[in-house]
């Protein structure tokens, strides 16, 4: 197979490019690089790809200086690993130091030297993402010492050796989310080093873990992802206190209907992994992973919220929903109605974002207190039956406005 020519054809003339400008800044620095991992893995599967990840072999600063010059930009963001994260006219490439790694307890960060290629991707963490592609120097070669090819064609997640697990956890994150990704049953024995490792999980910080559970709203199909984690039992060894496999499957439904920003699908996750939690059980959670005073005060809400799903549904009188609404962050409430399975609830809280949270006197407050000739302490108290009255629906223009509150006035004041 032709790698170099699937290149041309797989990336658009942009990637092609900045595929340039790297062969240059190696040339230019006497340096190796390679195409490496998902890239060339996906270009064997016939895949369009559009990922640019870059591996050097030799001085990578001297490379980085290089490229910098050409490409007239720097790093957007860079790692004591040696890897580099670049975005130019919206395109990502990562660039990496050839490395090898060592470990030196379970779930902990890898210390690393300058490594090999061959070295390099004998640290990686599945067969398939062991494969590079040498791009500079000229001639084009595959360098595939795992025979990452094979399983390819296979079509098969396979570890690389038996401690992988043990040395990063996240793996099996990656394991179950390539599985899906792909539609690549995961190796007998992988599965199997997976069931005898899966308590290393445990050894991972709170933030590695959120931020693998994140990856998998990046994936084509979230449900389908997410779903994945319910393999192994994975959610409970993270936190006993998640809903039940059947439960969490049950929430994921709502991937497969609706389209929502990044921040929502991360908000949404967070709701549905805390739904069955209590007051204590939900904080542990935030302080364990260390979530933001914002995102704690939507879901601290969401479990208030959750708690009189079914009082509020069957309220009757709008003011009363508004009344109680108010009390609560209006993203915990917008969360509430796309998590939540009560259509009664839903359509209280639709109405209350799009239509009562908005209400406002016809009348402001200067010309309320002129109209009646009342105190401005007691301003609030006017504004607030005037909000009621519009949300029930008894006032309904200026003139009813004043009605009201000359009826009110008296009934009050007088």
């Amino acid at each position: 197979m032709n790698l170099h020519k699937d290149i041309k054809s797989k990336f658009n003339s942009d990637e092609q490019e900045l595929l340039n400008y790297a062969e240059l800044a190696a040339k230019k620095s006497y340096v190796k690089l390679y195409l490496v991992g998902g890239p060339v893995r996906d270009l064997l599967l016939g895949n369009v790809s559009h990922d640019l990840d870059l591996l050097i072999e030799g001085e990578i600063d001297l490379f980085i200086a290089e490229f910098n010059k050409i490409t007239h930009s720097e790093p957007i963001r860079s790692s004591q690993f040696k890897t580099f994260k670049y975005k130019i006219n919206d395109y990502e490439i990562d660039i990496a130091l050839a490395r090898t790694e060592i470990y030196q307890f379970p779930g902990s960060l890898p210390d690393i030297t300058p490594g090999s290629i061959t070295k390099d991707l004998y640290r990686r963490d599945f067969t398939i993402n062991a494969i590079a592609l040498q791009i500079f120097p000229k001639p084009y070669k595959i360098i595939d010492p795992i025979n990452g090819i094979e399983e390819v064609r296979n079509k098969i997640i396979k570890i690389i050796h038996e401690k992988s697990f043990q040395d990063d956890p996240t793996r099996i994150f990656r394991a179950l989310r390539y599985s899906t990704r792909l539609n690549f049953p995961i190796d007998k024995n992988t599965s199997t080093l997976i069931n005898r490792d899966i308590n290393y999980l445990n050894t991972l910080s709170a933030k590695r873990i959120i931020n693998e559970l994140f990856k998998y709203l990046t994936e084509k199909d979230i449900y389908k992802s997410l779903s994945s984690l319910t393999k192994y039992d994975l959610l409970h060894i993270i936190d006993r206190n998640f809903p039940t496999n059947e439960n969490f499957v049950k929430h994921l439904n709502i991937f497969k209907e609706q389209i929502f920003s990044i921040t929502d699908k991360e908000l949404i996750l967070l709701a549905i992994l805390s739904s069955t939690m209590n007051t204590n059980k939900l904080n542990n959670f935030i302080s364990r992973f260390s979530l933001s005073k914002r995102i704690s005060r939507i879901l601290i809400d969401l479990n208030k919220i959750n708690k009189k799903i079914s009082y509020i549904s069957f309220m009757k009188r709008p003011s009363s929903i508004a009344n109680l609404f108010d009390k609560y962050d209006v993203e915990a409430l917008r969360i509430a109605s796309i998590v939540t399975g009560n259509k009664k609830f839903t359509e209280h809280i639709n109405n209350y974002l799009n239509i009562w949270a908005k209400i406002k006197p016809y009348n402001n407050g200067d010309e309320i207190i002129e109209m009646i000739s009342i105190d401005k302490t007691k301003l609030s108290l006017i504004i607030e039956k005037l909000r009621n009255a519009q949300i029930n629906g008894k006032i309904n223009s200026k003139s009813d406005e004043k009605i009201f509150l000359e009826k009110l006035n008296k009934q009050l004041f007088k």
